[in-house]
């Protein structure tokens, strides 16, 4: 058989026409279809959703940031307070260096003695889990060094 009789053939052929059955099932799906056109669209708020999860952010960075207070902003009360037992429970503390810049030798103007000068980029991450529900807290913040060491030339 070549290319041409197997063509042929092909061209022969007529697709079977759809049972009595498909058809109704195919109308069904198509009414189906249209009752859910018609039925009347309630338009929900689209702006409580985002408020709400905004509010929750701005809920947990108000706790992170009384948790986090500075030493020397705290009041007496709240010292005793976070010395107390709280629910969570610290994991860990790392300090992750970023970046290292040289900024080069300087004389003191009181000893007249050299310097040499570098700030240290790195950011902080410190951990803490909520032995209660297991949620984990993170909070990065990036610090930034300026060190001092002394030079000797010899």
């Amino acid at each position: 058989m070549n290319d041409n009789d197997l063509e042929s053939l092909l061209t022969g052929l007529t697709p079977r026409a759809p049972s009595v059955e498909m058809r109704q099932r195919v109308a069904a799906e198509m009414e189906l279809d249209r009752q859910w056109m018609r039925a009347p669209v309630r338009h929900r708020s689209t702006w409580r959703l985002p408020a709400f999860w905004a509010s929750v952010g701005a809920a947990a960075a108000v706790l992170v940031m009384t948790v986090m207070q500075p030493a020397a902003t705290r009041s007496p009360a709240s010292i005793a307070r976070v010395s107390a037992p709280q629910s969570v429970m610290p994991v860990s503390t790392i300090r992750e260096m970023v970046d290292a810049q040289d900024e080069g030798i300087q004389y003191n103007q009181e000893s007249q003695l050299p310097e040499q000068h570098v700030k240290l980029v790195s950011v902080e991450r410190h951990a803490w889990i909520d032995p209660r529900d297991g949620a984990h807290i993170t909070v990065e913040m990036p610090r930034e060094d300026s060190v001092i060491l002394p030079v000797s030339f010899q």
